[in-house]
This record gives C-alpha cells, sequence and structure tokens, in this order.
C-alpha cells in the first residue's frame, strides 16, 4: 500500500472535526437514566467511582431483541427475578442490529440481522428512563458511519457509556467509504469530549476490533495506547477499554485487565469486564460449561476485590454457544454470578497475585514497544500522528494483520504465521493454532485423503470473527488449494465479484451475527445474477430468527437456497474432496 493510499492527499484536518463534534455536543441535553436518578448521580461514571470506594460489584447482562418495547418486557422480567431471588444486576448492554452502525436512511436496504434496532427519540428515551437498569451503547456506535447520528441520541437518553470505538475496524453492508466512516467517528468522539465534564465516558470494547485477530497480548495493549492517544490525548474525551470475552486463562485475564489499568492515567473506570464466551461449546454439557463460567467470574470477581477498577463483571449465560440466551439462562448467569462473588470475598486473601503482577508487566513492556513502534511507523509513512482522522484511517486501511506484521514487539521468527513470536501470545491465537491442528492431523487420517491442489476458493467472514476463518484459510492452503481470503466483514457484494473475477471453485463463508439464511440466500442469488455455480460452504452460526422463535437452526433453509451448511471444517473438506474426484473422473 503506498502513502497516498494509506493517507488521501484531501482529508479534512482531524483536529477541526473534533472541535465541531465539541461544539455540538454544546447543543445536546445531558439526559439522567432512572438508574442514575434513583441512586442520586448525575452519572455512571460518578457511581462507579462510588462503587470502587465502596468495594461494590456491580453485574451487567447482554440483551437486544429486535424492538425496544421486545427488550423492555425481558428486561422486566429479568429485574422481577433478581429482586425475587435477591440478584444484583445494574446494567445491560443493549447488543445491537448491525443495521444501527448505518445512517437511518440507509438502514432499510441492509440485511436483518440479531439485535435491537431503536427505531425513534422515543426508544432511545425508552432505554434510559423505563426500567431501574443502566443502559449501556457497545455496539455499533463510535467507529461506526452513524456515530455522531447514534452517539448523540445516546448521550441525550441517559446512556453514560457510549461505545465502541473498537468498530472502528468494522464495514457495514453497502457502505463503501471509509473516510466518511472515520470522518463521522471523530466528530462523535469530539462530542463525547464536550460531554466529559458531564460523565460521558468513550467506551472502546477492544474484544470486537483489532485485538480480536491480534496474536498477541503485547500488540492488543499497544493498540489501546494508540486508541487512547486518539481520544483522549488528541481529542479530549474520557476514554476506557474494556475486554473480557476472548480471554480463557484467567492468569491472562487479570493481567491484562491489570496492564490496562496501568496505562489508565485518566482514571477512569472501564465499563466492563466481558464474561468467557470462546471456551464455551454447544457440545458440552451445561454443567461443564457452568464449571468454565464460575472459574472465570470467580478470578475477575476477586481481581476486582484486590484492585478495584469500577467495571461490572458479566457471567456468561450456560447457552450462549447454542442459543440466544433467554430471560431464565440470563437469570441463572447472574444467580451463578452473584454466588461466586459471596465465595471471592472469602478467598481472596488466599490468591497470590504476584504471577497476576509478572505477566502484566511483560504484556506492558511490549505494548508500549507496540505503541512506539506504531508511531514511528506510521510517522515514516507520511501520517500525522498530531492529526486523529489521519491516524484512523491510515490503521483501519493497514489492518490487524500488517500492523502486528509491521509493529510487533515479538522476536521475529518465520515459523510464526505474522513472522514474529508473540510476546504473550493470547487465548484465541493459541486455541486456533490448536484447532488448526487437529483438523489436519485428522484429515492426514483419512482414507483416500482429500486431493485438493488446483482448486480455487475465495474465503470470507460476514462479521469481524476472524479465527475460525483462520482455521479453514490455513487447512485449505495446507491441501494445496490456491486461497483468495477477503478477510472479516465482507459483504456478499464483495464475496461475488471475488468468486467472479477469479473464477473460484469454491465459497467458504462465515457467518455468527445470526442471518445464516438471509446471508446466504442473498449471496446466492447475486451468484446467480453473475452467471456462476462455485459450491458454496456456509459454517459458524448457522442460525436465524423465524417470527417469534429465536434463534432456529436454519441448516436446512441453507442447503434450500443450495448451498452447503457445515457442522465442521473436516465436513467441508470432505466434500470438497469428493467433488474434486468427481470433476476429475468426469
Amino acid at each position: 500500500m503506498t502513502d497516498a493510499e494509506l493517507v488521501p492527499a484531501d482529508l479534512p484536518d482531524g483536529r477541526a472535526l473534533a472541535a465541531r463534534g465539541r461544539a455540538l455536543a454544546r447543543a445536546l441535553d445531558t439526559g439522567w437514566s432512572r438508574y442514575c436518578r434513583n441512586r442520586g448521580v448525575r452519572s455512571e461514571r460518578e457511581y462507579k467511582e462510588g462503587a470502587i470506594g465502596r468495594g461494590e460489584i456491580t453485574y451487567y447482562i447482554n440483551l437486544g431483541l429486535k424492538s425496544w418495547p421486545e427488550t423492555r418486557e425481558a428486561l422486566g422480567d429479568v429485574l422481577a427475578a433478581c429482586r425475587r431471588q435477591g440478584l444484583k444486576c445494574d446494567r445491560v448492554s443493549l447488543t445491537a442490529d448491525r443495521r444501527m452502525g448505518l445512517p437511518s436512511g440507509a438502514r432499510p436496504a441492509a440485511l436483518e440481522e440479531t439485535g435491537i434496532m431503536f427505531r425513534n427519540r422515543g426508544d432511545w428515551q425508552g432505554a434510559g428512563a423505563d426500567l431501574d437498569i443502566q443502559p449501556i451503547l457497545n455496539d455499533h456506535a463510535v467507529g461506526s458511519p452513524a456515530s455522531v447520528e447514534n452517539a448523540s441520541a445516546a448521550i441525550e437518553a441517559g446512556f453514560g457509556y457510549v461505545g465502541n470505538l473498537s468498530q472502528q475496524a468494522y464495514r457495514y453492508p453497502g457502505w463503501s467509504s471509509d473516510v466518511e466512516q472515520m470522518i463521522s467517528t471523530v466528530v462523535a468522539i469530539g462530542v463525547i469530549a464536550g460531554k466529559k465534564a458531564d460523565g460521558i465516558v468513550l467506551d472502546s470494547y477492544i474484544d470486537d476490533g483489532f485485538c480480536a485477530s491480534f496474536h498477541d497480548a503485547a500488540t492488543s495493549l499497544g493498540w489501546c495506547l494508540m486508541h487512547r492517544r486518539i481520544a483522549a490525548d488528541l481529542i479530549g474525551a474520557a476514554y476506557a477499554p474494556s475486554y473480557g470475552s476472548t480471554f480463557a486463562d484467567p492468569l491472562l485475564k487479570q493481567a491484562f485487565g491489570l496492564a490496562l489499568d496501568r496505562i489508565n492515567v485518566g482514571r477512569v473506570p472501564p465499563s466492563l469486564v466481558h464474561g468467557d464466551t470462546n471456551s464455551l461449546d454447544a457440545s458440552y454439557s451445561l454443567d461443564r460449561n457452568a464449571a468454565i463460567i464460575t472459574s472465570d467470574i470467580f478470578f475477575t470477581i476477586a481481581c476486582q476485590l484486590a484492585h478495584p477498577t469500577g467495571a461490572a463483571v458479566h457471567p456468561t449465560p450456560l447457552t450462549e454457544p447454542s442459543r440466544i440466551p433467554t430471560v431464565e439462562d440470563i437469570v441463572q448467569s447472574l444467580e451463578i454470578g452473584n454466588e461466586a462473588e459471596r465465595r471471592a470475598r472469602q478467598a481472596v486473601q488466599l490468591i497470590d497475585w504476584r504471577p497476576v503482577y509478572a505477566l502484566r508487566d511483560t504484556i506492558l513492556a511490549g505494548g508500549r514497544t507496540v505503541y512506539r513502534n506504531m508511531l514511528d511507523g506510521l510517522e515514516l509513512l507520511g501520517v500525522d500522528v498530531r492529526d486523529p482522522l489521519q491516524l484512523l484511517v491510515a490503521t483501519k486501511r493497514l489492518g490487524a494483520i500488517a500492523i502486528e506484521r509491521a509493529f510487533g514487539a515479538g522476536e521475529e521468527d518465520p515459523s510464526y504465521l505474522r513472522g514474529r513470536r508473540p510476546v504473550v501470545p493470547t487465548d484465541t491465537f493459541e486455541r486456533a493454532v490448536s484447532r488448526r491442528q487437529k483438523v489436519l492431523d485428522s484429515l492426514r487420517l483419512m482414507v483416500p485423503r482429500p486431493r485438493l491442489s488446483g482448486l480455487r476458493v475465495v474465503t470470507a467472514s460476514g462479521d469481524i470473527h476472524e479465527y475460525g476463518l483462520y482455521v479453514v484459510v490455513g487447512v485449505l492452503d495446507e491441501l494445496g488449494c490456491e486461497v483468495i481470503d477477503l478477510g472479516t466483514s465482507v459483504d456478499n457484494e464483495t464475496v461475488a465479484a471475488a468468486a467472479a473475477e477469479s473464477a473460484a471453485d469454491a465459497i467458504a463463508l462465515s457467518t455468527y451475527n445470526g442471518f445464516a439464511a438471509s446471508l446466504t440466500g442473498d449471496l446466492m442469488q447475486r451468484l446467480r445474477q453473475r452467471g456462476i455455480h462455485p459450491r458454496v460452504y456456509v459454517g459458524g452460526r448457522l442460525t436465524e430468527d423465524i417470527g417469534t422463535a429465536k434463534s432456529v437452526d436454519v441448516s436446512a433453509k441453507i442447503t434450500q437456497a443450495g448451498a452447503i451448511p457445515c457442522a465442521s471444517v473436516e465436513q467441508m473438506i470432505h466434500d470438497l474432496g469428493r467433488h474434486q474426484t468427481e470433476r476429475i473422473r468426469g
């Protein structure tokens, strides 16, 4: 990529855009949520700061049905159950449909996904006022094309934490201009900076962005330092990254959290520590998932008791890998969390934190090296590192892989995929390497072994999830395929165009956003319009809401659309091998 491609010459000045955002903030009335009003505080940040002094643990849940009325009803049931059982539940992350990241006028043309849609001002206001639970806007606001629109609506409705800067990495259906997306992001951060005195905080849930793709926890911390520079140092917002769902090892999880706390020079309480989701498996019993979640939340709470940051904690529902959690599932998870807190308070003095501190310091040293490398390297590439827009556009265009290859802290080692030995390997990286090796080992035992040499396969993820794609690409490459990897957050038009241009024999598409049937049907139609008929494999979470039924398995609908639903990589490889053999014979 040339310097001109990295930073277009006609970019507006990012500092002026941030000033525009601060001016817009002066015209906004900061809302006062029912939760904060009931507790006598003006902002969620104020409440969190008080909770640190009191040694209080707060809890949050994820929920986002199709509309605010549906979500409100389910939340009311959760809160009623919590009152009956004496459980604590303070906050809700309103998981949004990805269409919310588009300007309101562009949403009707995009495919429906799972999650809430705020359709009018009443929905936004209701989220802040209808129930005694604090709303968080974690998805598809700051970082999206609709950053200004959504951040402004959230602030006026009483949302105290507005995210998600990490979704700078996302691409949105039908939206082609990364520059306009980043312009909206800078202005929105300016709006949040203008409301800093009112306690409004810019959230950045790092597991949703580039950090989900990094192989090294040191790179993730360096990336948080870069976002801190953009949001806090250059624009002036209160910035607090949060994390958690991709962390399985309790030592790494707590060490990374303490490393984040060390770089939190503004002492802004983070939004949350998410529960481990990557360790759960739909094939496990609920008892096994319960053991995973209990261990995860116990150590998270113990660390918050010993080193309080104000972050809310999240016990993951046991059914997370198999369906959208029900009200009963969510209440069950809170029961596990509340009991884990009682046990952690009794046991926290038994924990020796010295190994955590040692790993924290290793991550810190590596992260600071990555940050310095990024600043120096970007400046050499012609980026004005004092301009927030140039930093956002340049890093978005580079992408996670190029950033880690070029600026990583690990020693150069060609035996590693990105040419560097990770300082502290991430859990997701180690899991993906292990999974890839297991698939390759199982394929070597196949008789006859699949013959895939010469096949051209387009691979893509329809959302941000990368590690399943990593396994697929690695296995196909190992078996001799020519792989055209489009990466993550790829729309169907791009997939269809790549398949046509490359004369692909097959497409491997992964999706986890709960609209697998609609996504597949749309792709098949685009392929037919181009007059091409590659084999199409669809993997991931093959579910979709059908009428009032939530998270229904849609494998049969995918088959009806003319694609092949895959429960495993091995299944796809077996079918590809059979297809290749038949083609050679025919």
